[in-house]
């Protein structure tokens, strides 16, 4: 994982974008946050698992989906499964090392 700070590449709202193999972030204080940086190593991992494109597409469409039944963005970011995972183990400095191949399925 190779992290730059770039304030204008990260998303207004957002402290980090992770864009495979980059994590960017928006300060570097948010290097600073272990819970940060272990919610963005998440992505690389389910990033890499799906061969990085596959990964895009179905977080796009997942995104467009939820929005249109949520009616909210914000509530369908974090409603996406991708998402869901990393919030949830975000806290944990291990689940990488025990995570099983396309878990975040089970957050869909």
């Amino acid at each position: 994982m190779k992290v730059i700070v770039a304030k204008y590449l990260t998303p207004v709202g957002f402290r980090a974008i992770t864009i495979f193999p980059f994590v960017i972030v928006r300060s570097k204080e948010a290097l600073m946050d272990p819970h940060l940086l272990s919610h963005e190593r998440i992505h690389i991992h389910q990033q890499r698992e799906l061969l990085v494109v596959f990964f895009y597409v179905w977080y796009v469409l997942e995104f467009l989906v939820r929005w249109m039944l949520l009616r909210d963005r914000m509530a369908a970011y974090r409603a996406i499964s991708f998402e869901r995972e990393a919030y949830a183990n975000e806290n944990d400095p291990h689940y990488l090392k025990r995570r099983s191949l396309f878990l975040f399925i089970s957050y869909f």
